[in-house]
């Protein structure tokens, strides 16, 4: 697979006020897309690009995808996690119902987007530890709207079980020409 992507045509979808997105594509020619579900959004938006969202791109093309299609368990735009965490875990206490809106909204769309997937990649990583009550009910959505015979993957585990992060460090780091793994054997 070619290791630089060129003519890659980008989208997002994003709430009226900015503050979420709720997807994001990338396509570079005519093949199968390949669904992601991480943690929450960062910068990355119909023009621009993270390095989360690089790197998924070249490891979605050295696996045979023409494109990615982008979801995350808590739709959040924030760099760091902290805010998302605090999203998921407090919503109710401080009666933030538009919070509240906005995840229940997130499902929706997950769901939707999995059950027009060809496969999924499930790449959340350790931080949904902070949140794991949230993030089991999220995998229990993608399962149970996944067409049958549409593949599950990961790209490892972390220590803890959850599906590894594209930006892992460390020992654990991620290769752009990495294979997909079947969740259910990781």
């Amino acid at each position: 697979m070619s290791q630089t992507l060129t003519g890659i045509q980008r989208s997002a979808r994003l709430s009226k006020c900015g503050s979420y997105r709720f997807t994001l594509t990338r396509t570079w020619d005519d093949r199968a897309k390949l669904l992601v579900c991480m943690f929450n959004p960062s910068t990355a938006d119909h023009t621009v690009d993270d390095p989360t969202i690089t790197l998924l791109c070249q490891i979605a093309s050295h696996n045979g995808y023409g494109g990615i299609v982008v979801v995350n368990g808590i739709p959040l735009r924030s760099p760091t996690p902290a805010e998302a965490v605090d999203m998921v875990n407090t919503w109710d206490t401080r009666q933030a119902w538009d919070e509240r809106d906005a995840l229940q909204a997130n499902l929706g769309e997950i769901q939707k987007q999995v059950e027009q997937a060809g496969a999924v990649l499930l790449a959340w990583g350790a931080l949904a530890d902070r949140c794991d009550l949230w993030f089991d009910n999220v995998l229990e959505e993608i399962e149970a709207a996944l067409p049958e015979g549409a593949p599950l993957f990961c790209l490892g585990k972390t220590a803890g079980g959850y599906p590894k992060h594209p930006l892992a460090r460390g020992k654990h780091k991620v290769r752009k020409d990495v294979p997909l793994i079947p969740w259910s054997t990781a």
